[in-house]
C-alpha cells in the first residue's frame, strides 16, 4: 500500500513537472517567439518586435496543472491577448502547445514550443507552406513553387519569401530573368490559387504594387487541394486574417474532404467533387481527425465567427 501511494505521488509530481512552463523555453505564436521567464509562481512571456517589448503573464490556476489565466504585465510591455484569456498547455502527437481560449471556451490562438529563436526563419517557413504548390497560368504554363525554387514552364529559378524586421511582407522574390515571374511579387490568396502582382521598393524600404492586372495561378495538383496545408500545418490563428469568409469555409471543409467526408451542401459537393483527390467515405462517423486538424478546425471557426460580427 505504501509503495502504491508513493508511486501515485511520484506520477502526480511528474505530471505537474511536465505541465510547468520551463524557464527559458521559447514559444512561437505564428509571428513572434516569446521567452518564458518565471516570476515567483507566475510566468512572464516576453517578446520583442521592431524595438517594441511585448509581454503577458501566465498565472497558474489552482489545482489544475497546465491551466493558466492570462493577465496584463505590470511592465510597459504590450499585451496582445485579452485579460481573462485561459491558456492550457497540451502535449499530444509530438506537439507541445499553449492553447488560448476565450472565456466562452472558444479556441482563438495557439503558441507552440520551439527550439528556434529566429522568428523570421519560422515565419518564412510557415508562410511558404501556404504558397508552395503546383499551378497553371492562364496561358497554360505550369508553375511549381517549392521552398527555395520554382519551376516555371520547365525552367528552374530561385525563389524566396521577402521579410522585413523579422516579419513576412507578403512578397515573394523570383529570380527568373526572362520569365513572366521575375522580381518581387505580391502574393494575394484566392480560392483557386494565387494572384501575383509586380511590386517594387522605394528609397525608404517601403514597397508598393505596380500597375497591371497581375498573374493568376490556379492550383492544379491532382494529389492535394488548394488548402491541403490545413491538414498538416498548425494554423496559429493570426495567420488566418489574409483569407475571406469564402476561403475560410473552403479551407475548413477541405480538412473534412481529405478524409472523404460526404457533404450535404450542394456547393461543397460540387467543389470537392471536382477534385481528383477527393474520395467519398462510406460513413462520416468513422472519420478520425488528427490533433492538428481538430485545432485548425476550431481556429478557422473562430475567425469565421469574427468576420460575421464585423459585417
Amino acid at each position: 500500500m505504501k509503495r502504491l501511494a508513493f508511486t501515485l505521488l511520484l506520477l502526480s509530481a511528474l505530471t505537474l513537472q511536465a505541465q510547468r512552463i520551463e524557464s527559458g523555453s521559447m514559444w512561437y505564436n505564428g509571428a513572434l517567439v516569446y521567452n518564458a521567464i518565471p516570476d515567483g509562481v507566475n510566468v512572464r512571456m516576453n517578446a520583442m518586435a521592431e524595438g517594441e517589448e511585448l509581454e503577458f503573464i501566465l498565472v497558474p490556476a489552482k489545482n489544475e496543472p497546465g491551466r493558466y489565466h492570462i493577465t496584463t504585465s505590470p511592465n510597459s510591455g504590450i499585451d496582445l491577448y485579452d485579460e481573462g484569456t485561459i491558456a492550457k498547455r497540451v502535449q499530444r502527437e509530438g506537439l507541445d502547445l499553449l492553447c488560448l481560449y476565450k472565456q466562452d471556451g472558444r479556441l482563438f490562438r495557439v503558441l507552440s514550443k520551439t527550439d528556434e529563436w529566429d522568428n523570421q526563419k519560422l515565419n518564412v517557413e510557415h508562410w511558404m507552406h501556404t504558397v508552395r504548390g503546383s499551378y497553371t497560368m492562364e496561358d497554360g504554363t505550369r508553375v511549381t513553387i517549392d521552398w527555395d525554387k520554382a519551376l516555371i514552364g520547365g525552367v528552374y529559378c530561385p525563389v524566396k519569401a521577402v521579410a522585413f524586421n523579422g516579419m513576412v511582407t507578403g512578397l515573394i522574390h523570383f529570380d527568373g530573368e526572362g520569365s513572366p515571374l521575375n522580381g518581387d511579387m505580391e502574393v494575394i490568396y484566392t480560392i483557386d490559387g494565387l494572384h501575383l502582382f509586380e511590386a517594387e521598393f522605394d528609397d525608404f524600404g517601403m514597397w508598393h504594387r505596380l500597375p497591371g492586372n497581375g498573374i493568376k495561378l490556379t492550383e492544379c495538383d491532382p494529389n492535394c487541394g488548394r488548402y491541403d496545408f490545413a491538414n498538416h500545418v498548425l494554423l496559429y490563428g493570426n495567420d488566418l486574417y489574409d483569407y475571406d469568409e469564402t476561403a475560410l469555409r473552403l479551407m475548413r471543409n477541405s480538412i473534412y474532404a481529405r478524409h472523404g467526408y460526404v457533404f450535404q451542401s450542394s456547393d461543397l459537393q460540387e467543389y470537392f467533387g471536382n477534385e481528383p483527390w477527393y474520395k467519398p467515405c462510406e460513413d462520416n462517423n468513422e472519420i478520425q481527425f488528427s490533433f492538428i486538424e481538430r485545432l485548425n478546425i476550431q481556429l478557422i471557426q473562430y475567425r469565421e465567427a469574427e468576420l460575421k460580427t464585423e459585417h
